[in-house]
């Protein structure tokens, strides 16, 4: 059950999460959102904890525990908005990053994708591929490499091969849109 709640300058009717599995590390993809936040002097809320993730050892899954890092923005247009990532190693090395988003409004709400190009373009590398060195420690035949270009795909990104690094079409969050 949902309840719409008007919260400050933007309604707030839907509340939908957007889990992205990703080749950027867990620091730097709190690092970019904490640093657009810091820009417009939004409140954050930073918070760490551990969730249980699957691990495959040979035939049977085993319960690991991953740490997770956290932001919630507090105030601004974007109030409600939380990210948490972690690291899960599924198979016997090599880790996937993964970025779980609640999204106020969806994603494909405007100021949700505006956030999200901006957030892409400050990542330290592309998000969606992965060196060569990654896919062989991880496994060659998983779905997390098309999976992630297509969720890149689905919020409107260009995941061909000469599309990084990414410039976002504008400014990040003008007067206009922060009220």
């Amino acid at each position: 059950m949902v309840l719409a709640v008007v919260m400050g300058t933007m309604d707030m009717v839907r509340r939908n999460s957007l889990d992205i599995e990703l080749s950027v590390a867990p620091v730097d993809c709190i690092r970019s959102l904490r640093k657009l936040c810091e820009d417009k002097n939004w409140s954050l809320e930073r918070h760490e904890g551990a969730r249980l993730v699957d691990r495959f050892a040979i035939i049977m899954p085993m319960a690991q525990s991953a740490r997770t890092l956290g932001l919630k923005v507090l105030d601004g247009p974007l109030m409600g908005l939380e990210l948490t990532a972690w690291s899960e190693v599924r198979g016997s090395a090599g880790a996937v990053h993964i970025c779980s988003w609640i999204l106020p409004g969806g994603p494909q709400h405007p100021k949700i994708q505006h956030l999200l190009q901006h957030w892409v373009a400050n990542l330290p590398r592309c998000p969606w591929r992965w060196t060569f060195g990654e896919r062989s420690k991880i496994g060659f035949l998983l779905p997390t490499w098309k999976k992630s270009r297509r969720s890149f795909e689905s919020l409107g990104f260009n995941t061909d091969k000469n599309a990084w690094p990414y410039v976002p079409t504008s400014e990040w969050m003008n007067q206009n849109e922060e009220e």
